[in-house]
């Protein structure tokens, strides 16, 4: 049986090229080598060719991020603090499945072109809740590029990587257990 996974971005970019972006609308993406690497190189069941790229077929942006509305249910949590030009976005309880993270996976990929030179980030789906370790994605962010790591199990991760993830989720986690009542 699938487990949740965990969806953790932390890009560096600044505020108003990350608004310019939520308020365009979002774009498809074509199968290419980056992305044929990566589905190829992940264990699924019943694993079909990577023949389509599912995308947000919303207005703008911004409502990609109402379609996981900022519930405690979730697990969500987002973060760009004024003067700070790193943007955190966080979802505890995301996606089971490789075919249902493709929309996320190319949104997240289009972020890439509105941020600096010089701009560095990672996102990661990834088990943060279940404990098996798995990463289902990672993509990293350098300059205006983006493109998969093939990064399977978080021991392959960069431990401060890994610890930033897990605050984050923990954070985002706490709020849930607030939320259901439920207090250490």
């Amino acid at each position: 049986m699938s487990m949740l996974k965990s969806l953790y971005v932390r890009i560096k970019i600044q505020k108003d090229n990350l608004e310019r972006f939520l308020q365009d609308k979002p774009v498809e993406a074509t199968v290419d080598q980056d992305w044929t690497s990566w589905w190829d190189s992940r264990d699924m069941y019943g694993k079909q060719p990577l023949s389509k790229i599912y995308f947000y077929q919303t207005g703008s942006n911004r409502e990609v991020l109402a379609t996981t509305a900022n519930e405690f249910r979730i697990g969500k949590e987002e973060q760009m603090e004024d003067g700070v030009e790193e943007w955190i976005f966080c979802v505890v309880f995301f996606s089971e499945n490789y075919e249902e993270s493709l929309a996320m996976l190319t949104w997240l990929r289009s972020i890439a072109p509105y941020m600096d030179p010089d701009g560095e980030g990672v996102a990661l789906i990834y088990d943060f809740f279940w404990g098996s370790g798995v990463v289902m994605a990672h993509l990293e962010f350098t300059g205006q590029k983006v493109s998969f790591r093939l990064t399977k199990d978080i021991a392959e991760l960069d431990p401060a990587l890994l610890a930033a993830a897990n605050n984050s989720m923990e954070t985002a986690f706490d709020a849930v257990s607030a939320y259901y009542g439920e207090t250490d």
